[in-house]
């Protein structure tokens, strides 16, 4: 029976996620895990009692996902590759728009080759090579410095395998999206919104909100959580995340333009842009049309303020750029760095997984390296519990694993942050471009080896790949 990419309409839920086979609900608890035996969610407790208490629930899945982001979609590719069927609710009835993160390092390109997706991640991938990672006053005026990050051997001149795949989120989800479709374990149900859950003993029972607007209820025996950093499963289970945030405020503005002219001598994706009238970071996806500009924003959200410098975008951004181009703005999407850990990563029947478990800031692009990373292990263990050759205690280890590689990874992502006020502190502060340029051209010998010790600074930034889950480097909880 053919699928519609987004989602059932006529069809009743349990035909698009009790598939042809059941499952054995097991009653062995959640040992380890008993803090309350049954948790009911904010919006569940009416709409179970209105359910006769001896009607059989017809909605089953071992396992449902909630979020069908790239981390949501490795969780669910991953399962059915195993034989575990699933179900994955998005509320999102397109994939990914606006390129977000775009990193994908050694370990997480492994997890894609093993679901399958891993050539067509490399095929599709941006153009653009790690060569040089490049400070500018703008894009067409002075360099400052740059940092070359070739992978070429010293002694022989060969070039090496690429240290990651530069991979935007909006290419990559519509490739996962298209392959998990094609799995016949796997069910995703797009322009779906999951509206609470009911946790029991054996077993978990969501209310789901389904894209033509019925409501009707799925049974799982396990609950995967993978829907993003503002994650309303971990704020209804009322799981509080550890650390800092919001840090400062971002505009991240998606547009199109030629810049090949300006970007050919300065090969690399990543420049950044140190205007004092119009700093930030532009990520270049592909020269000739896609790219990102990351913009601090300084004012604070009081109606006429935040509109007044949203108003500003388009000109702080030609400022930026200082080339002659217009750039079309797709979207500007605002968003605020954290350094934060969820406290815990489960909650009886339900787990944590992806930005829905940390918050990083950007700078090493350790974030979705990391859900990755956690969707395999979770599966994993997740699989052997369903297919009852695992005891569920295999579970418990989900958590001691995982946490404490994204608190190390929270902090490196931190430490890379600060490490670029090193090149700022440097410089200093000049008012406008003019004196930025005159600021430069008056460097004195030790300021000019300062200034390229801060750059070379950078370099973990860029290379590290973060701690993998299992590596002895992980620090405690």
């Amino acid at each position: 029976m053919a699928r519609s990419p987004d989602g059932p309409s006529s069809r009743s839920l349990s035909r698009i996620v009790s598939g042809r086979r059941s499952f054995r609900r097991r009653r062995s608890g959640t040992r380890g895990h008993d803090r309350k035996p049954t948790v009911h969610m904010e919006g569940m407790g009416d709409a179970m009692r209105t359910r006769s208490k001896d009607e059989d629930l017809k909605d089953r899945t071992p396992v449902l996902v909630i979020g069908g982001g790239p981390v949501g979609l490795v969780v669910s590719g991953l399962l059915a590759q195993r034989g575990i069927r699933n179900c994955v609710v998005e509320r999102r009835r397109e994939a990914q728009c606006a390129p977000a993160a775009h990193v994908l390092r050694k370990r997480p390109m492994e997890i894609l080759d093993r679901l399958g997706v891993g050539e067509a991640v490399r095929r599709a991938r941006s153009p653009l090579p790690l060569d040089f990672i490049t400070w500018v006053t703008t894009l067409d005026g002075k360099e400052i410095g740059r940092l070359d990050l070739r992978p070429v051997d010293p002694e022989t001149g060969v070039r090496g395998p690429e240290p990651w795949t530069n991979c935007a989120q909006n290419v990559l989800e519509p490739i996962l999206l298209r392959h998990v479709e094609t799995l016949p374990e796997a069910r995703i149900l797009r322009g779906a919104e999951w509206l609470g859950l009911d946790q029991g003993d054996d077993c978990v029972t969501a209310r789901i909100r389904l894209e033509e607007g019925t409501e009707s209820f799925v049974e799982a025996s396990w609950v995967v959580a993978a829907d993003g950093a503002g994650s309303p499963t971990r704020r209804r289970l009322g799981i509080p995340m550890e650390g800092p945030g919001p840090l400062a405020r971002f505009a991240m503005i998606h547009f199109e333009a030629d810049l090949t002219p300006w970007i050919r001598d300065r090969p690399g994706p990543i420049l950044w842009i140190m205007n004092p009238e119009s700093p930030g970071t532009l990520i270049v996806h592909d020269p000739g049309a896609s790219h990102v500009f990351m913009m601090p924003m300084q004012g604070t959200r009081d109606g006429d303020g935040e509109r007044a410098e949203r108003e500003a975008i388009p000109a702080r951004l030609a400022a930026a750029l200082g080339v002659p181009v217009t750039p079309r703005i797709l979207s500007i999407d605002e968003w605020s760095p954290h350094v934060q850990v969820a406290e815990r990563y489960r909650e009886g029947r339900v787990f944590l997984v992806g930005d829905a478990a940390h918050r990083f800031p950007p700078t090493g692009g350790l974030g979705l390296n990391t859900g990755i990373q956690e969707a395999a292990d979770l599966v994993d263990r997740l699989a052997g519990v369903v297919s009852g050759t695992a005891p569920e205690t295999l579970l418990d280890g989900y958590e001691s694993t995982c946490r404490p590689v994204a608190r190390a990874n929270a902090h490196e992502s931190f430490e890379n942050m600060k490490r670029l006020g090193e090149i700022t502190g440097v410089i200093g502060a000049p008012p406008d471009l003019k004196s930025l340029e005159e600021r430069l051209s008056s460097f004195s010998r030790e300021e000019a080896q300062r200034l390229a010790r801060a750059i070379e600074a950078q370099r973990s930034h860029f290379l590290s790949d973060g701690l993998v889950p299992g590596d002895s480097a992980s620090p405690s909880r």
